[in-house]
């Protein structure tokens, strides 16, 4: 009824709406609840909570629909509302109807007020006694003031991701969407921060971050509307992916998730990666292992005895966990190359006499897990698989077809390709009861969006249908094998999104491990996903030393893809070294709270730190409760940015004495001790490297005792 208000209390994220007399329901606040002032204007002067096509016709539609007979227009107005509890907030349903049309929308919303954020999503019915045409159902459209609004964004490719945008927002509308379908984060990250008065910096602006929890493609739609009214629209990308909804047929949207901060962007993080670890990663209380991956020592070239000595340097070194990559498979087509081999998961007999049984022992032996490289959606045509099931890929009937990386996508729509793919992971793990991770890779996109599965006046469902059948099948995997770490990886960062990872304990964030480009690639992914989900490995790309490369992964998942029987000495001592300092950090590094102090978007510099998310003043002495991370990556002369003396530690208790400890790998003065109090390390702060670039330093922070 007219005057209805709905509060979304999210904690620090809140939305109002309210029924207008014109019956149509309209977001009359968004943001802190603290601070949002009461609203003093006319119900329906303030902009819809979710837009239709036809409704508003100078703005952008988060809803478009052809009805059953024939009309383009859709008017929202309120029906009915409930709520009731989930466990950690409320669960909001607000249910619209067309104000002719037998359609329903229901907008949906899941406060997380411990985490000062809001779900988002929605639920499309067909009430009709004929098909509709679904051609776009946004999760979410906030709407926000702004008079200079600005857009910050990530994307770059393969080997590039999480490259960071940052640009004022003119009148009209700013579209930043994936595409591809399955390595979709590879391209454009799913997350956006819309800030609406100027650039938020970490600490200071107001802004709203948005992310879509959705395997496929996204897409978020930046408006600057007339007098100045800003609002985004974010959802799965509906380009191509057309539904039509049958009489009586639900169409239920990925989840958005929405998190408001005033305080700048820093706030947003350290809201978002607790509630990742919590809610959606699994097992996100269990600290991540040590991994030793093989691929960049070894590429194809795998035998029993090289990787043996391989998993002997992964040992020495201090990892936990051995990964064999790629290569280890394939009996008539063996893979010797990426030609061919891919769907034939059997032992490459000729490269493993006895199995893997010989390594994977070797592997627990030297006290390490092992490991398994997979990619069981993807297959060679020249293989057996594709053989004796041609049929079994996406393809467009009657047309020519691409390959990328010589490989094809399996339709996974059908359920006899259901069933293979889960038996490759059974199978896989039952060759020996030592496996207790897989690295489950994708490596190319879609390009003829044709199944067989899907009727003729069906096809455009498949970017969205092929999605939810890839996440059943991961649940399906999950569940099957609780205790076995799965890694997400599509071409390095391809699976960046929270709806994957729902299944997986990591991902690999890139394949460029070069640590100066890493270090920006890693700052980038912390704004949505925390380090310890962050697989960071010491590599020779981009031939940095050593102990460079070491500081920069021990800022996330820690790890190594280096050949240990070509390290020297002094590599091997300091990648020792690094590993144990990587392990006495981890609880911080995984589980703290991130600051991000200097930016290296564009500048020389980056510094970033964790903290205890305890009180300080109650931690144990004997146990740190910081870590900074510094990182000169260019040379830019001798002095310090901003006229700093040098990093500024925030969050210590200001009259409390702090042992500040030197644990840079490599470093001359690695182990020396010296004494601050917290005052002087949030005004003084830390020492940046002195050497030339690239170069770091590593403080370990402990309160005196």
């Amino acid at each position: 009824m007219p005057g209805e208000r709905f509060t979304i209390d999210g904690g620090g994220t809140a939305l109002v709406l309210e029924v207008g007399d014109d019956g149509r329901l309209h977001q009359m606040a968004l943001g802190h609840p603290a601070t949002m002032a009461e609203p003093a204007l006319p119900t329906v002067i303030y902009p819809l909570a979710y837009p239709t096509f036809g409704e508003e016709i100078l703005r952008e539609p988060a809803l478009r629909v052809t009805h059953a007979d024939g009309a383009v227009g859709t008017r929202l107005v309120f029906h009915a509302a409930a709520q009731e509890p989930h466990g950690h907030g409320q669960v909001h349903r607000i249910e619209l109807i067309d104000r002719v049309a037998p359609l329903t929308v229901t907008l949906c919303f899941r406060t997380w007020p411990r985490h000062d954020l809001i779900e988002q999503w929605v639920e499309v019915v067909n009430g009709a006694d004929a098909p509709i045409t679904l051609h776009q159902a946004a999760s979410a459209s906030p709407a926000l003031p702004g008079t200079d609004p600005h857009l910050t964004h990530w994307g770059g490719g393969w080997a590039h991701e999480w490259t960071e945008t940052t640009e004022r927002i003119t009148p009209g509308t700013k579209t930043v969407a994936s595409a591809g379908g399955v390595r979709s984060s590879l391209h454009r990250e799913p997350i956006v921060l819309f800030a609406g008065e100027g650039r938020a910096t970490e600490t200071e602006g107001s802004v709203l971050a948005a992310t879509v929890a959705w395997g496929g493609d996204t897409r978020f739609d930046a408006e600057m509307g007339m007098h100045r009214a800003c609002r985004l629209i974010a959802g799965a990308q509906h380009r191509g992916a057309e539904r039509t909804l049958d009489p009586g047929e639900r169409h239920v949207t990925p989840p958005a998730v929405l998190a408001w901060s005033d305080q700048g962007i820093g706030p947003i993080t350290r809201a978002l990666h607790p509630w990742v670890r919590k809610h959606v990663v699994r097992d996100g209380d269990r600290p991540r292992a040590v991994v030793f991956n093989n691929w960049e020592t070894m590429f194809f070239d795998l035998a029993t005895e090289p990787v043996n000595a391989v998993i002997d340097g992964a040992q020495r070194v201090g990892a936990e966990l051995f990964l064999m990559d790629d290569g280890w498979f394939g009996s008539t087509h063996p893979r010797d190359n990426d030609l061919q081999g891919l769907g034939d998961w059997m032992v490459d007999a000729q490269k493993f006499p006895d199995g893997l049984s010989g390594v994977i022992d070797h592997a627990l032996a030297a006290g390490l897990r092992f490991g398994l490289w997979v990619e069981p959606e993807m297959v060679n045509p020249l293989s057996e698989l594709y053989r004796d099931h041609p049929d079994w890929v996406i393809a467009e009937p009657g047309r020519e077809r691409r390959e990328e990386r010589q490989q094809l996508i399996l339709d996974l729509c059908r359920t006899d390709v259901q069933a293979f793919v889960i038996e490759v992971i059974d199978r896989a793990l039952a060759m020996h009861p030592g496996i207790s991770y897989l690295k489950w890779d994708a490596n190319r996109d879609v390009f003829e969006a044709g199944s067989t599965a899907l009727a003729a006046d069906r096809q455009a469902h498949l970017p969205m249908d092929r999605v939810r059948a890839t996440q059943e099948v991961m649940a399906e995997v999950a569940r099957r094998h609780p205790e076995v770490e799965l890694m997400a990886c599509a071409s390095g960062g391809g699976r960046s999104d929270l709806g994957t990872l729902r299944w997986f304990h990591e991902i690999w964030t890139s394949d460029n491990t070069d640590p100066v480009d890493r270090v920006r690639i890693q700052w980038g992914a912390s704004h949505l996903l925390p380090s310890m989900v962050l697989g960071a490995h010491v590599t020779r790309w981009g031939e940095k030393p050593v102990a460079f490369g070491c500081a920069v992964a021990m800022s996330a998942r820690f790890g190594f893809d280096i050949d240990p029987r070509a390290m020297t000495d002094d590599e091997l001592e300091v990648a020792t070294a690094a590993a144990a300092s990587s392990k006495r950090i981890r609880p911080l590094v995984q589980f703290g709270d991130l600051h991000r102090l200097v930016s290296p978007v564009d500048g020389p510099r980056a510094a970033l730190a964790y903290l205890d998310p305890a009180p300080v003043d109650a931690s144990d002495p004997e146990v740190p409760c910081a870590v900074v991370f510094a990182y000169r990556l260019e040379d830019d002369g001798a002095g310090t940015p901003d006229g700093q003396q040098g990093i500024a530690v925030p969050g210590l208790v200001g009259d409390r004495r702090y042992l500040v400890e030197d644990a840079t790998p490599g470093s001359a003065e690695a182990g020396s001790v010296f004494q601050r109090l917290g005052s002087e390390l949030a005004a003084t702060g830390v020492p940046w490297p002195a050497d030339a670039a690239p170069s770091a330093r590593v403080w370990v922070i402990s309160p005196e005792a």
